[in-house]
């Protein structure tokens, strides 16, 4: 008889399975052990990647994908709506405020829209953000408190700064405010559009432009439909336009774009190490090894031990596919029970592991755990898969046994061994040894998967015991720390001789207890220094600078003419230019 009959084999399935209770239990045990693991695993590093990638946005200063910068308004109007856009932020420079209190911080005056506002943190907690026609203005508490301002909404500030070369003084009322990030790289002061036009107007810049390229500009930055290739749809946005971004020089169709580093998936696409690569593949296949070699063992001793039921049912015309089936049918019942006791209780631990390993990075939020679907779809995927490919070999073993075989069968002798000679005496280790001679795989699989799993535990405490942080900041800073004028660090700031360190100051710091050593930053303390010819000059800033950019730098560039001792270069009668 070819029982062809699904129904038959579901039922048949399940009387097998009520007549091995034990095996049952063992079998959903260890199969939820298996989605603990993985789940736990999952939970852990996307809280860790979703860390990490906050702790990025908040040094980028916000977590759009990427951003179109110093446009005109027209070049906007026209590539907002392409279609791998989904959805966009405005913002308009007017401004930055460099003097006193703010010589220290990087204080950027101008427009944003809702969007762009809530992408770069800028979200009052207080208030709203101002309204148009109006003179008033949002900010952080950094703001307001250098300026000695209490965060009330009301109260009227007053900024100094500079707008395309001219220095403005503007009064303002707090509509918003919303906390410092110490993280953050630039504070903002957001004012309606509005004023940004008037103080334009005042400033002669109108709709246009300013001189530095970059004052009454748009930036508009934008979210697409994935982020692991940002740069690849940034491209393919500005060429769907007939713009480029590879060189100014190259015509008057340059719009410059900045993507988000902050991604992981970004870093880890655009700087993937093979190594890495492989260690991640290496890990994933002795996860599964070890739970398959698990698994599998229960089934291949439950196959075992019914080898005689499965004999019978080949005597009344069940074929070897159908036993298969059987097979696949307890071991999907198992998972259904196993696989959601499993995720409950491994998300539990990745909720508690999660913040202890959160406590060991620097920088990184420690009170998220993510909840992201494909922490459970997938731990549910890979459970899954360990559990078909664990039955399969047991399943072809009862699908090939024949009924004379399988009355015959004992486990160590398989289907046609002879039996051995019996030795003489008894003892522990002799008994040991025979019942684990007994079935050599079943012993080589035991010890193997235990190896593993010591293994696997090994790297575990390796890995998150041999982090060197001093290792993996050497790449990046060398020091522990830097003393300079407040010009230095100040983003748009050139350096120059006065704001050079006093000896004094130097020798003092030196001479603290606790200081092992240093060194100096040295920059341009003369213009006699660095003496270029016109040509190489417009060839050198040629790559970021379209002609006109290009005349306006030279006409303020310092020009001298150069003497060598002892002779004079008549090449140079035209003057030299001192960037």
């Amino acid at each position: 008889m070819n029982v062809a009959n699904k129904k038959c084999i579901q039922q048949l399935s399940i009387k097998s399975m009520k007549a091995t209770k034990t095996r049952n239990l063992i079998a959903i045990f260890a199969i939820a052990l298996t989605t603990i693991l993985f789940t736990s695993l999952f939970t852990v590093m996307l809280s860790i990647n979703h860390s990490i990638q906050q702790a990025n946005f908040r040094r980028v200063g916000g977590w759009s994908h990427g951003s179109f910068k110093y446009l005109t308004y027209e070049q906007f109007d026209e590539i907002k709506n392409d279609s791998l856009i989904k959805q966009y932020g405005l913002r308009r420079i007017v401004g930055m405020a460099y003097d006193v209190p703010f010589n220290k911080s990087q204080v950027e005056i101008g427009y944003s829209d809702a969007i762009h506002a809530h992408w770069t943190y800028c979200d009052p907690v207080e208030g709203r953000l101002p309204e148009e026609g109006t003179s008033e203005a949002a900010t952080d508490t950094r703001v307001l408190e250098l300026l000695g301002v209490e965060p009330t909404l009301g109260n009227e500030f007053t900024v100094t700064f500079d707008v395309d070369g001219t220095k403005i003084t503007e009064t303002f009322v707090l509509s918003g405010w919303w906390e410092y990030d110490e993280a953050t790289v630039a504070n903002h002061v957001l004012i309606p559009h509005s004023r940004a036009q008037a103080i334009f107007e005042q400033v002669g810049i109108g709709s246009g432009i300013g001189k530095d390229g970059m004052t009454g500009s748009w930036n508009m930055d934008v979210m697409l439909d994935s982020s692991l290739h940002i740069e690849e749809d940034l491209n393919k946005i500005l060429a769907n336009h007939g713009y480029q971004n590879e060189n100014r020089s190259l015509g008057d169709n340059y719009i410059s774009t900045g993507v988000n580093w902050g991604y992981t998936g970004t870093q880890f696409i655009n700087n993937i190490d093979p190594v890495v690569v492989i260690a991640m593949i290496i890990l994933l296949f002795i996860i599964i090894f070890t739970r398959y070699l698990i698994i599998y063992n229960i089934f291949q001793i439950s196959v075992s031990k019914d080898i005689r039921f499965y004999g019978l049912l080949k005597t009344i015309g069940t074929t070897g596919r159908q036993l298969s089936r059987i097979i696949l049918h307890q071991a999907l019942v198992l998972s259904m029970i196993g696989i959601p006791f499993g995720i409950l209780i491994g998300y539990g631990i990745g909720i508690k592991l999660t913040p202890v390993i959160l406590s060991r990075l620097n920088g990184v939020v420690q009170d998220v755990v993510s909840a992201d679907p494909v922490i459970f779809i997938g731990s549910a995927i890979f459970s899954l898969i360990t559990v078909l490919i664990s039955c399969r070999r047991p399943g072809r073993m009862a699908a090939k046994v024949s009924p004379i075989e399988a009355v015959r069968y004992s486990e160590g002798t398989g289907y046609n061994k002879k039996m051995r000679k019996a030795q003489a005496g008894a003892s522990l280790p002799r008994m040991a040894w025979a019942n684990l001679s007994r079935s050599y795989s079943k012993t080589a699989i035991t010890v193997v998967s235990l190896s593993l799993a010591v293994l696997l535990l090994n790297m575990t405490v390796t890995f998150t015991n041999g982090f060197d942080m001093d290792k993996y900041l050497s790449d990046r800073v060398v020091t522990d720390f830097i003393v300079a004028d407040a010009d230095y660090f100040h983003v748009g700031k050139f350096w120059g001789g006065d704001q050079a360190l006093p000896e004094e100051v130097i020798s003092t710091i030196a001479s603290q207890p606790g200081i092992e050593t240093g060194g100096r930053v040295y920059g341009k303390v003369s213009p006699v220094e660095e003496f270029i010819t016109e040509d190489y000059y417009r060839t050198l800033h040629g790559r970021w600078n379209d002609q006109e950019t290009l005349d306006r730098l030279i006409a303020m560039s310092e020009k001298k003419q150069r003497w060598f001792t002892g002779w004079t270069s008549t090449a140079l009668r035209d003057g030299m230019l001192c960037p």
